[in-house]
């Protein structure tokens, strides 16, 4: 990223106002599929296709909203294990969102390679 992109990033709006923008943004813009609507407080989503079995698994990101139903979290997926979660917090922008992602989705596909290759 260059320096006017960091800017640009740094001013960047929160993506994390509501749930349905967030949703979009994660299933439109970076095309991860959702897990099935449910009455949790929470919503997974994956990379390529919806593998829950954990030595296959395409979680990617896991939403948690609070009491109002307002995103307050962010689980990265491949990067938490059994013992450790890693978590972005509000606020946080699409530009830090995104680059989230692509860093969880590429350990996913290095993961895949590793077992196929």
């Amino acid at each position: 990223m260059n320096q006017p992109d960091l800017m640009a990033a740094a001013d960047a709006p929160a993506i994390d106002a509501s749930f349905d923008a967030l949703h979009a943004f994660l299933t439109h813009e970076l095309k991860l599929l959702a897990e099935p609507a449910h009455g949790g407080t929470w919503r997974t989503y994956f990379f390529g296709e919806i593998v829950w079995h954990p030595a296959t698994t395409t979680r990617t990101v896991k939403v948690l909203l609070d009491h109002r139903q307002k995103p307050f979290r962010v689980q990265l997926c491949v990067s938490s294990d059994n013992n450790n979660s890693v978590f972005m917090t509000v606020p946080f922008s699409k530009a830090s969102l995104a680059a989230a992602v692509e860093g969880e989705t590429l350990k996913l596909i290095s993961r895949k390679t590793g077992r196929d290759g």
